[in-house]
């Protein structure tokens, strides 16, 4: 009976070292590497990254085609706004000066993991708009399919603000 209460304090010690490591301020920044670069982007290196991204601007890479909305990107950065507002454990961490491209840390909800999330809104035209979204995870080989859930919830939000004239999707 010992021997069990002891390896269940050393397995309790360890949840709690993991978590208050993972909730340490400093998990709440990111380096220059951990923000996408949608142009430059490349085949992911690990299986914890999701990307919704257009055609035209990552190419072979993306797991799924953005949507195209009859709005300005600034528009279209105030609806994505208000779309993500009452995510959980949601933190914007990184933007450029125009608020183009926004870079975000969600953590997990029981040990804290981080997870980096980069989206950029791009100008279709003058009219138009589309935006990347890459999400991955700090740590890890894989998420679970977090990261894609995270990207096709955030996206099917943004969506269903939308007018139905408002929105198309690529063929």
């Amino acid at each position: 009976m010992t021997l069990v209460l002891g390896a269940l304090a050393i397995i309790g010690a360890g949840v709690v070292g993991i978590r208050l490591w993972l909730g340490r301020a400093a998990e709440l920044q990111v380096q220059p590497s951990e923000i996408v670069e949608f142009r430059a982007l490349g085949p992911a290196a690990r299986h914890n990254r999701f990307v919704m991204c257009p055609a035209e601007v990552c190419a072979n890479v993306a797991d799924a085609q953005s949507p195209v909305f009859e709005m300005s990107w600034e528009r279209l950065r105030d609806y994505w706004n208000e779309a993500i507002a009452m995510q959980p454990r949601l933190e914007l961490v990184a933007a450029d000066p125009d608020g183009r491209k926004l870079t975000y840390i969600q953590r997990s909800l029981f040990f804290r993991f981080p997870d980096i999330i980069t989206v950029e809104f791009m100008p279709v035209g003058e009219s138009r708009s589309t935006l990347a979204i890459a999400s991955h995870s700090r740590y890890g080989f894989s998420d679970f399919g977090v990261n894609e859930d995270r990207v096709e919830t955030w996206a099917s939000l943004l969506v269903q603000m939308m007018r139905k004239e408002q929105v198309s999707f690529a063929r």
